[in-house]
Protein backbone atom coordinates (compact mmCIF):
# COMPACT_ATOMS: atom_id res chain seq x y z
CA UNK A 1 0.00 0.00 0.00
CA UNK A 2 1.39 3.25 -0.98
CA UNK A 3 1.77 6.02 1.86
CA UNK A 4 -0.86 7.88 0.75
CA UNK A 5 -3.42 5.40 1.00
CA UNK A 6 -2.01 4.30 4.72
CA UNK A 7 -2.21 7.95 5.96
CA UNK A 8 -5.79 8.43 4.96
CA UNK A 9 -6.60 5.29 6.57
CA UNK A 10 -8.74 5.56 10.14
CA UNK A 11 -7.17 4.36 13.36
CA UNK A 12 -8.78 0.92 13.87
CA UNK A 13 -8.17 0.09 10.33
CA UNK A 14 -4.46 1.20 10.90
CA UNK A 15 -4.08 -0.55 13.81
CA UNK A 16 -5.74 -3.89 12.03
CA UNK A 17 -3.01 -3.36 8.98
CA UNK A 18 -0.15 -3.01 11.57
CA UNK A 19 -1.14 -6.32 13.43
CA UNK A 20 -1.61 -8.32 9.98
CA UNK A 21 1.69 -7.04 9.02
CA UNK A 22 2.97 -8.43 11.91
CA UNK A 23 1.61 -11.55 11.63
CA UNK A 24 2.84 -11.41 7.92
CA UNK A 25 6.31 -11.09 8.98
CA UNK A 26 6.25 -14.21 11.33
CA UNK A 27 5.27 -16.59 8.99
CA UNK A 28 7.75 -15.11 6.60
CA UNK A 29 10.60 -15.41 8.93
CA UNK A 30 9.13 -18.99 9.47
CA UNK A 31 9.11 -20.06 6.23
CA UNK A 32 12.72 -18.90 5.50
CA UNK A 33 14.16 -20.76 8.95
CA UNK A 34 12.14 -24.03 7.32
CA UNK A 35 13.57 -23.08 3.74
CA UNK A 36 10.02 -23.29 2.32
CA UNK A 37 10.85 -20.27 0.62
CA UNK A 38 13.95 -18.27 -0.91
CA UNK A 39 13.02 -15.05 -1.54
CA UNK A 40 14.29 -13.36 1.60
CA UNK A 41 13.56 -9.99 0.28
CA UNK A 42 9.47 -10.45 0.90
CA UNK A 43 10.61 -10.03 4.83
CA UNK A 44 12.57 -6.83 3.65
CA UNK A 45 9.66 -5.34 2.25
CA UNK A 46 7.09 -6.30 5.21
CA UNK A 47 9.22 -4.86 7.54
CA UNK A 48 9.77 -1.60 5.60
CA UNK A 49 5.79 -1.86 4.90
CA UNK A 50 5.31 -1.95 9.38
CA UNK A 51 7.97 1.00 9.49
CA UNK A 52 5.65 3.56 7.21
CA UNK A 53 2.54 2.20 9.38
CA UNK A 54 4.02 2.84 12.57
CA UNK A 55 5.77 6.11 11.13
CA UNK A 56 2.43 7.56 10.18
CA UNK A 57 0.80 6.36 13.61
CA UNK A 58 3.46 8.27 15.20
CA UNK A 59 2.86 11.51 13.13
CA UNK A 60 -0.57 11.09 14.19
CA UNK A 61 0.17 11.17 17.80
CA UNK A 62 2.53 14.22 17.46
CA UNK A 63 0.66 16.15 15.69
CA UNK A 64 -2.24 15.83 18.29
CA UNK A 65 -4.45 14.13 15.62
CA UNK A 66 -7.22 11.91 17.45
CA UNK A 67 -5.45 8.39 17.75
CA UNK A 68 -8.90 7.08 19.76
CA UNK A 69 -10.96 4.86 18.26
CA UNK A 70 -14.21 6.66 17.62
CA UNK A 71 -17.51 5.18 19.51
CA UNK A 72 -20.07 3.90 17.66
CA UNK A 73 -24.01 5.91 18.38
CA UNK A 74 -26.35 4.12 19.97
Amino acid sequence: MELEKVRKLEFSELRKEVVKTEHKIAETRAEILMHRTKNHRSLRALKQYLARLLTVKSERALLGVDTTPKSKKV
